[in-house]
């Protein structure tokens, strides 16, 4: 098995606790204390919402979509 790399941490703004970003192989995680809160690996409900917004503008000349979130999926 493939450990797991810290590969950098910040304090929350209240300084309370530490949010840490690891790698396994191809794959990342976002942990807040022992709470997973994004991984690369599973990325399915992000992907349908980008799917169902793209079918409802797909008549559009020259769509614009804004994207945001934390960058894993």
């Amino acid at each position: 098995m493939i450990p797991w790399v810290q590969l950098d941490s910040a304090r929350t703004p209240d300084g309370d606790q530490e949010l840490r970003l690891k790698q396994r192989g191809t794959e990342f995680s976002i942990m807040l204390g022992t709470n997973e809160l994004m991984n690369s690996r599973l990325s399915g409900s992000e992907e349908a919402l980008a799917r169902l917004s793209c079918e409802r503008i797909a008549g559009r000349k020259r769509p614009n979509i804004l994207i945001g979130g934390l960058g894993m999926g």
